[in-house]
């Protein structure tokens, strides 16, 4: 036996002796990868080599990482060579769990964090999407075993926030400067949670009810002129006044809108408009004012898409907003231009508004409220997607022959990439000395799909003529006014193709008309336009019409400053160029310099705008316009509204021509004229607190009004009275507002309600909330004697006994235990089906699990008592 033991203390010391005379850890990390020695043996045996000594030898050498403060691994293999350190990619996204990488040809690419920035790394720099790129030296970076090593400091740079090597005892301490898939993952089910708890609430909405008539409000402007013209040798001013009413009121539940010209004492247009009736498409009613005397009625029902592509390819901003509204036109963040409503609408026409474009309109509404609107002015052919419908009906009388004019389209999608339109349009010509209806078919086809990943549209689009009217004047029949139109677009990384070919019939005096445009935008900000148009004519001209257009843009934000250019050149015309500058980095206004050369640079003009849109008490414009073209013309403008009553505009030239006027503008809610009121596209919410006995959320003829409620909007507040009812007024219209009951009563709860409120018009509209009485479940368990008749016994079956409640998808909503009496009590539950669990968690009794549904409910001649039976059986 003793011989046994000095052979195993001879190879031990013989072991250890080698061990300890490892030179480096390089062999220890050798031996370790060949299985001679064990993990632990690798940790406790590398302890003894100095820092000194590891970092003057080359090789790999393994740490503990912890990222965020969590260990991912005990093995993170850290590269030393020439006394620095390198950690490998590879293994440090592998350890984290990152999958979103490739790594092919010496070549990495990734994309990180919630925001998947990419980064692209080779062997000569790091590609950043976001931030600088970062030119890599020698001794940057390492490929070895198919795998990637950063030097440290690169490392850190681009992936963490901070770092720490902890060299004795070799650890190192990673936190990332993007959230690692744990993260997300963890972020991911925080929000799937979230979302599940909102999907469980229900959200009753309030619209405006149909309503024959309800008075609205009236906004008076009244000012007073004063003019001089230097023209007529005068130097004295001239008085001269103007007036308008303006009306805004409910009739046949509709939204009724007209101007009243106090001077020539004639209405202006009086429109009756149903917005979103259906589908986002708006119908609108109209007697509209044609000239000084007369008038003509109208009726159009679209989807309003909040610009107008004009004949000459402008785009013009059209929207209706809230009257009193200031309004300005945002592009990358910046304002450049602003607006007041006029009856209800803003109309912007802009050089800085072009195609395939996202703008913002900020909405400054009388009242303080704030809203954006989107307005992409992308050409989008008039698609839908399968079962889709788009109208787009237009009516309008003509004075001047008595007869109506109709313009009526219908888009249907057939399929998600196949669109069909059916017109028919009723135009009015004067022929052989007699007005005449002209009644075209109209038969679209857009087909739109995706050819390598590259999106393209294709639309044909055929007008017959219908009548056989012949014209003396062209000596033919109208029949003969027949016209095809053949589009066709395609996009192609950062180029545009779009052709447009079409053909004539012999009524007109063009054959066919070529015109295709080539697009090429190099980055975001930069965009190249090429145009060519070319028009054939029949027999009476020869010879054919050719126009070529050249044009370039370019658009760019700095923070606060939006730089913009254009520069355009064609054959029929002389290039004209402009250059404009836009800032709103002042606390309190925002100026824009606009600069534009016509006719080879020869016409100059300029104006220099200073504005305001942001304070609620005070709005005003000042501008400053200097144009060549107009002898030398200078002008100054400025317009000032205080507090939505007083307001003042002035207009002087380099002539001595002057204008002022100073006048009123105030709102009345002609149903309480002592109410201050600011908004005229606004309704009043009536709102209706009650107790919900039956948890329908509808407010019954027996359930009772609670009273004692606040109930907000914004900053709006109301107190409901003893009826329960309370009126909020202002509110405007077109928005979504969230109604926020606070109840005071401690037995009463809003319940899963989330009470939301939009109005159309400016009828009263009203909102049931209904208020949830919190009811308490009292529970007894007896147990039967067959178990037991032992009262001490009896105490420690009911200690054993655990009560759940949870509701109908199974979540927990509170736990209880019986007392030694077998009574207990859950309380704060809502008038519902509900689930109850009682459990016994004991060994000694084989006792079942019940589970059963059951369901609380406000009774006032009994309680929610609720007995268990626990027996043999």
């Amino acid at each position: 036996m003793k011989k046994y033991i000095l052979q195993l203390f001879f190879i031990f010391c013989i072991f250890s002796n080698f061990l300890i005379s490892a030179e480096s850890q390089e062999e220890l990390l050798g031996m370790f990868k060949s299985g001679i020695i064990s993990k632990e043996d690798y940790e406790i045996l590398k302890a003894d080599i100095s820092k000194d000594n590891m970092l003057s030898i080359d090789g790999e050498y393994l740490y503990e990482l912890r990222v965020n403060g969590e260990v991912v691994t005990k093995t993170y293999k850290v590269l030393f060579k020439n006394k620095k350190s390198y950690f490998p990619l590879k293994e440090f996204f592998d350890a984290i769990g990152f999958k979103n990488y490739k790594l092919k040809d010496k070549v990495l690419e990734c994309y990180l964090g919630n925001s998947l920035e990419k980064i692209e790394i080779d062997g000569k720099r790091i590609k950043r999407e976001t931030g600088k790129n970062i030119i890599l030296q020698e001794g940057d970076i390492i490929f070895e075993n198919e795998e990637l090593y950063l030097a440290n400091n690169i490392f850190k740079d681009i992936f963490l926030s901070n770092y720490r090597e902890d060299n004795e005892n070799y650890r190192l301490y990673f936190y990332t400067n993007f959230s690692t898939p744990e993260e997300l993952k963890i972020r991911l089910n925080r929000t799937k949670e979230e979302l599940e708890e909102e999907n469980k609430k229900n959200t009753l909405i309030y619209s405006n009810k149909f309503k024959f008539f309800e008075l609205g409000y009236l906004r008076t402007e009244f000012n007073q002129i004063f003019k001089r013209n230097k023209d007529n040798g005068k130097s004295g001013f001239k008085k001269d006044w103007e007036g308008e009413l303006e009306y805004q009121g409910v009739l046949l539940a509709g939204q009724l809108t007209t101007e009243y010209d106090l001077k020539e004492k004639k209405f202006n247009d009086v429109i009756l408009r149903y917005d979103e009736l259906w589908k986002q498409h708006t119908l609108e009613l109209g007697n509209y004012s044609a000239n000084s005397t007369a008038r003509e009625w109208g009726l159009s029902f679209k989807k309003d898409k909040g610009y107008i592509l004009t004949s000459d390819k402008t785009y013009i901003i059209k929207e209706n907003v809230p009257i009193g509204s200031r309004v300005e036109l945002l592009y990358l963040g910046v304002p450049i231009d602003v607006q007041d409503a006029q009856n209800g609408m803003v109309i912007f026409e802009n050089s800085n508004i072009k195609g395939n474009r996202e703008y913002i309109l900020k909405i400054y509404q009388p009242d303080g409220v704030i809203t954006l609107r989107k307005i992409n002015t992308t050409t989008d052919y008039n698609q839908q997607n399968k079962g889709q419908v788009e109208y787009d009906i237009n009516m309008r009388e003509d004075h001047d022959s008595g007869k109506v004019k109709m313009d009526t389209k219908i888009y249907y999608g057939l399929t998600n990439t196949l669109t069909v339109g059916l017109g028919y349009n009723r135009e009015i010509e004067e022929l052989n000395n007699n007005y005449q209806y002209l009644d075209i078919g109209k038969l679209e086809l857009i087909y739109s799909d995706f050819i390598f990943r590259n999106p393209y549209v294709l639309a044909f689009e055929d007008n017959r003529v219908f009548n056989k009217i012949y014209d003396k004047n062209k000596n033919m029949s109208i029949k003969n006014k027949n016209s095809q139109i053949y589009k066709g677009q395609i996009d192609i990384n950062n180029f545009k193709f779009k052709g447009e070919f079409e053909s004539k019939d012999r009524y007109y005096d063009e054959k066919n008309r070529f015109n295709y445009t080539v697009e090429y935008r190099p980055f975001s900000e930069l965009e190249f336009e090429y145009e060519k148009e070319i028009i054939k004519y029949y027999d009476n001209r020869t010879g054919k019409d050719i126009d070529e257009i050249f044009r370039t843009s370019y658009s760019k934000s700095f923070g606060n400053l939006l730089v913009s250019g254009e520069y355009q050149k064609s054959i029929k015309e002389k290039q004209s160029y402009s250059v404009n500058l836009y800032y709103n980095g002042f606390r309190t206004f925002t100026t824009r310099l606009e600069n534009k050369w016509a006719n080879d640079g020869e016409d100059y003009e300029t104006s220099f705008t200073i504005f305001n849109s942001n304070n609620r008490v005070i709005d005003y414009t000042l501008e400053f316009k200097y144009s060549e073209k107009e002898k030398d013309m200078v002008t100054f403008r400025f317009t000032f509204k205080y507090d939505n009553w007083f307001n003042f505009e002035s207009f002087i030239d380099k002539k001595g021509n002057q204008e002022y006027k100073v006048g009123l503008d105030r709102i009345t809610d002609l149903k309480n004229p002592r109410l201050k009121l600011e908004n005229m596209d606004s309704c009043r919410v009536k709102v209706v607190t009650f107790i919900d006995l039956n948890d329908n959320n509808i407010c019954d003829a027996d359930e009772p009004r609670i009273d004692n409620v606040k109930v907000k909007i914004g900053q709006k507040e109301i107190m409901t009275n003893n009826r329960g009812e309370g009126i909020l007024y202002d509110i405007p219209n077109h928005v979504t507002y969230d109604l926020k009951p606070i109840i005071r009563k401690p037995s009463f709860i809003l319940g899963d309600n989330i009470i939301q409120v939009r109005g159309k018009n400016t009828s009263t509209l009203t909102a049931y909330i209904p208020v949830k009485p919190m009811l308490t479940l009292t529970g007894i368990v007896n147990i039967d004697p067959e178990i037991t008749q032992n009262d001490e016994e009896r105490v420690m079956i009911y200690g054993d006994i655990l009560i759940k409640v949870k509701d109908i998808n199974g979540k927990l909503i509170d736990m209880a235990i019986p007392d030694e009496e077998g009574i207990f009590e859950i309380s704060g539950l809502l008038p519902k089906n509900y689930i109850i669990e009682v459990s016994y968690q004991g060994q000694k009794y084989d006792i079942k699990k019940i589970n059963n549904k059951i369901k609380m409910s406000y009774n006032k001649n009994s309680d929610n008592i609720f007995k268990f039976e626990i027996s043999k059986k």
